[in-house]
């Protein structure tokens, strides 16, 4: 009995490692999403420089500070779902050893 209780505990983890990643990955299109119409504001509002975006060039780097922000919340994105990635890894991993 023990040992169902066990394995019921693991697929608990599982489950919410599931839906920790699926929401950590809604977050992080949003962020995207929310730079995407970041750049799209700026752009219309200074006009696009000419080739491809380079954030290392002074023509971009009006729309790289602009953006700083929502860079930053969209590398936390990035990590929380690496993160929830790998919880979720451990978790199976740990169900598939208690099996």
């Amino acid at each position: 009995m023990k040992n169902f209780e066990k394995t019921k505990q693991l697929m608990e983890r599982v489950a919410r490692a599931g839906i920790d990643l699926v929401e950590a990955e809604r977050g992080l299109r949003q962020a995207r999403a929310e730079i995407r119409a970041m750049y799209d504001t700026y752009f219309r509002a200074h006009g696009r420089p000419e080739g491809n975006f380079n954030p290392y060039a002074e023509a971009f780097r009006g729309v790289v500070e602009f953006t700083a922000a929502a860079n930053e919340r969209r590398d936390l994105a990035r990590r929380q779902v690496y993160n929830a990635r790998r919880r979720l890894e451990s978790a199976v991993r740990a169900l598939g050893r208690a099996k």
